[in-house]
């Protein structure tokens, strides 16, 4: 026993090394966002999906992008005043440590204007929508009055070069309408006020490595400064990271008070029935090895870890707390370790077998998160278990005191539960209506995985959210518009398109702004439409006037240019740009939409052209997340009952597993009638609800072969309680996804272990209230 208990505390010594090598190497990385989870499964796809991506890893790509993005709106009645803010508190900004860029749109220069010199060789095909409509409609005048004009302005850039190329100055148009499209003209006047943002890009180590608090903490003092200073000027932001830091502060004051209770708690119970710590070591001992072995597991199989894989595996390692009770509270009076441990080791094992079975059914799935739950909890219970059976035995014994008030409180409910357990006949009817009502409702019971339901959510920053996109047309709700296509060209067509078709819901106020490849580069089609507008209502008619003040053959200007195409250069000269471009898919971005529905129906008669809506799209990834895991559930349980019908028999054995099934669907109704919403995470809320549950029943059962029903039942008790205060305590949550979780366990367990009552008899259907002499300890 010694042997191998040694043995065991050598290989989680190893483990131990291991895992701090491999974290402290970053060979394994934890990742909390989960806009790096959504999107990743097992596969990636054949080979013909690899230029055409699908909508769920383009919204991620897109949208990890838009989390390094932070904007920054400034108003104030005074427009000089405005700026010197601005200019102050942007300068603030890029002194600050994370920050990698700034820009001020509204008072800086923003890189269209860079581009003159690529834009110029092909001038006599680009033209801004204004300068096109007035060509369309005859109004070629307007355009040679104003040529004619910039020719003496004391500002004009104008050069003998921009006059050969570009004699009307259409260029110096399109680069602003440009401007505009890619956020680089952000000053508005609204309302008395004037307004400007200021864009903040963030070094990719903000969001990775826990700096994003310390950004934020910084930032905030930097804005509460500046208003403070003006009591006119005021200050709105917008960025992921603002939204993320608010949830993690929520959820990290919930689950430190919730440790805290659950902990002192489970401590405060078992030297209450023990009244010795060896006991908690030993606890300790059996959950600590789970947790670090299944740490273990997860580091040496995956380059990246995400954090809901770690909360949900260590969770579940609550479940060792059980192994290591039903040892514990066994006498060890007049018994050695070796017999101690044989009236629970096939308890033990047989629970062990259920749960890795039932998990095992998660590593089949096409998702990597619940991959790693599945590793995570297999690897961690099997370690718990071993620590029971090697180490837990080296420590010496300790009875429990049969007269601690908590045990007392036991026996009176234990009476009455015995006295009201129900006849054979009666529990073949309830697994028989418990199935039917539980596969009833895997069908008809709504289901909510909106991401909106998750998080607390922060009624300051929405509405700076909001006002951000009303005013500025930036940030709010952003959408995409997906462009497929074999050629480049019918891609940029439809893209000219479909600016056309929601051209009015900008002008109206119900999208804010539209930014595609099709507006940095337009199509062919499109430039020898302008090329002849050109040369239909200016060179023909106001030519000749022109040239008798310019140096410029105008004639000649459009013979032997060529047209714009795209190329590596200017999709690298223009931000953001590259991120939509994938393959053979381009990706229209349009921000502040107010009306989805009208999107949809101005652009439903281009068949090319779809809207993809992050929010419904990262939605639809967790419904599919939500059936596997209901199917995964399914399979479990029925893995749990073929084991217990060939451990028990039938209809034993199905008695068994009907404490599980039942207490889920007990878990499901009250969730229903509570209000709790059923998504992902609360079918996961429910494989917890599986995993303790089966272990309840199979302990119980276990029981009527080693005559250790009383000391068993009191330690289902124990579990209990442990259990309630671990995962019952969530339901107090103020994050409503972390309520849902412990409200369903919380029903759900104490309904498990009614049920492991009720449907655990023995095999004659009877049970007394057995108490062994071995089973009254003293101190």
């Amino acid at each position: 026993m010694n042997v191998r208990a040694v043995i065991w505390v050598l290989c989680l010594i190893v483990m131990g090394v291991l895992t701090f090598w491999q974290i402290n190497a970053q060979n394994a990385k934890i990742d909390g966002d989960i806009l790096s989870l959504i999107g990743r499964e097992h596969h990636d796809g054949d080979a013909d999906q690899q230029d055409r991506s699908s909508d769920i890893t383009i919204v991620r790509d897109l949208l990890r992008r838009d989390a390094n993005q932070v904007i920054i709106m400034m108003s104030h009645p005074d427009r000089d005043q405005l700026e010197k803010a601005s200019r102050t508190l942007a300068q603030h900004f890029r002194d600050m440590d994370g920050t990698t860029s700034v820009s001020l749109p509204g008072f800086e220069t923003g890189d269209a204007s860079s581009l003159y010199g690529f834009y110029l060789d092909h001038a006599g095909g680009l033209l801004s929508q204004k300068d096109r409509d007035m060509l369309i409609n005859g109004d070629g005048q307007r355009i040679y009055k104003r040529a004619v004009q910039s020719l003496y302005a004391p500002s004009s850039m104008i050069s003998a070069q921009s006059l050969a190329s570009d004699p009307f100055s259409l260029l110096p148009g399109f680069l602003a309408e440009l401007g505009d499209k890619i956020g680089q003209s952000g000053l508005v006047h609204k309302d008395d006020r004037h307004g400007t943002p200021i864009i903040i890009t963030l070094a990719p180590h903000v969001r990775t490595s826990g700096f994003e608090a310390d950004w934020v903490n910084h930032a905030n003092d930097l804005i509460a400064t500046a208003t403070a200073s003006d009591d006119a000027l005021l200050i709105a932001k917008t960025g992921q990271i603002f939204f993320a830091v608010s949830e993690a502060s929520h959820a990290k004051s919930d689950v430190q008070r919730i440790a805290v209770i659950a902990t002192l708690g489970v401590i405060a119970m078992v030297v209450w029935v023990f009244m010795s710590p060896l006991p908690i070591l030993a606890a300790l001992l059996t959950v600590g090895s789970g947790l670090l072995a299944g740490i273990t597991a997860l580091v040496l199989i995956f380059d990246s870890i995400h954090a809901i894989a770690l909360v949900f595996g260590a969770s579940l390692i609550g479940i060792s707390i059980d192994y290591a009770l039903h040892y514990l509270v066994l006498p060890g009076s007049d018994r050695t370790d070796d017999t101690r441990l044989s009236h629970v080791r096939p308890g033990l094992r047989l629970g062990l077998l259920t749960t890795v079975c039932g998990f095992s059914a998660l590593a089949f799935t096409p998702t990597i998160l619940l991959a790693q739950i599945s590793v995570y909890s297999i690897a961690g219970l099997i370690a718990a278990y071993v620590t029971v059976v090697t180490i837990l035995p080296c420590l010496p014994a300790r009875n429990i005191r049969d007269r601690a008030a908590i045990r007392v409180i036991y026996q009176k409910i234990d009476t009455v539960l015995l006295a009201v357990r129900p006849s054979n006949g009666l529990r073949h009817v309830m697994l028989a209506l418990a199935t039917v009502a539980l596969i009833g409702a895997a069908f008809y019971l709504p289901a909510n995985d909106d991401i909106a339901a998750l998080g607390h959510g922060d009624d300051a920053l929405i509405a700076d959210a909001r006002m951000i996109g009303e005013t500025l047309g930036m940030g709010g709700n952003p959408q995409f518009i997906r462009v497929d296509g074999d050629d480049i060209q019918d891609r940029l067509e439809t893209g000219e398109a479909i600016r056309d078709a929601v051209r009015p819901l900008i002008a109206d106020g119900r999208i804010g702004s539209l930014f595609g490849l099709s507006d940095v580069i337009p199509s062919i089609s499109r430039q020898n439409a302008n090329r002849a507008l050109i040369t239909s209502q200016l060179i023909a008619p106001f030519g000749p006037q022109l040239q008798a003040v310019i140096p410029v053959d105008i004639s000649s200007t459009q013979d032997t240019k060529t047209p714009l195409e795209p190329a590596p250069e200017i999709l690298a000269a223009i931000p953001g740009l590259s991120g939509l471009q994938r393959g053979e898919t381009d990706i229209i971005r349009l921000n502040a939409v107010k009306d989805v529905d009208a999107v949809r129906d101005a652009i439903s008669h281009i068949g090319q052209a779809r809207l993809i809506n992050p929010r419904e799209t990262i939605t639809g990834q967790f419904a599919r997340y939500r059936v596997w895991a209901s199917i995964a559930l399914g399979v479990s349980l029925l893995v749990a009952g073929l084991v217990a019908v060939l451990r028990y028999g039938f209809p034993d054995g199905l008695h068994v597993v009907a404490a599980p099934l039942i207490a889920i669907l007990c878990a499901v109704s009250g969730a229903f009638v509570l209000g709790v919403t059923i998504n992902f995470f609360a079918i996961m809320a429910l494989f917890l609800v599986f995993a303790i549950g089966a272990d309840y029943a199979i302990f119980t059962s276990e029981s009527h072969q080693h005559g250790t029903q009383d000391a068993t039942r009191f330690a289902v008790f124990l579990s209990l309680i442990s259990s309630v205060l671990a995962f019952g305590l969530l339901a107090t949550s103020s994050v409503p996804v972390v309520n849902a979780i412990g409200t369903i366990i919380s029903i759900g367990l104490i309904s498990a272990w009614v049920l492991s009552y009720w449907m655990c008899a023995g095999h004659n259907g009877n049970d007394h209230h057995t108490t062994h002499p071995q089973s009254r300890g003293h101190q």
